[in-house]
């Protein structure tokens, strides 16, 4: 009798175990750290002029993770999608910017994507802007 109620619960542990140790099915589990799957985790912050439609930043100061798009040189291009809030002095259109509007962005991006100084294509989340000072 208990060389049966070993076995039975024997073989109660070997099938918990390997279920456990199964790999989740496809598209479900833990998403990818770098490229387009990830789920983005950062914002970069970038601060500068705009220099070209739609969104050419001629970026001059940025937080922590945009530190690497800070050139001083070449202006960085900027995507933005139907999900993208501008603000301009109450207008709410990509088409209100001007060139040469001081322009605060803020996009999201993987953690993983920004490493070794990295500059991935950034998608503005949020794009503030100001007129040019006088």
């Amino acid at each position: 009798m208990k060389l049966r109620l070993l076995l039975v619960s024997l073989a109660a542990a070997m099938f918990v175990v390997s279920a456990a140790v199964a790999a989740p099915p496809p598209g479900k589990g833990k998403p990818p750290a770098t490229g387009e799957a990830c789920k983005p985790k950062v914002t970069v912050v970038l601060k500068g002029l705009l220099t070209g439609a739609p969104l050419s930043v001629d970026v001059t100061s940025a937080n922590r993770w945009g530190r690497a798009y800070v050139t001083g040189s070449a202006s960085t291009s900027v995507a933005t999608n139907a999900d993208t809030k501008v603000r301009r002095q109450g207008k709410k259109t990509l088409a209100d910017l001007v060139v040469g509007d001081r322009v605060l962005v803020q996009a999201k991006v993987c953690k993983a994507d920004l490493a070794d100084e990295k500059t991935p294509a950034l998608t503005a989340v949020r794009v503030v802007a100001h007129p040019a000072k006088a």
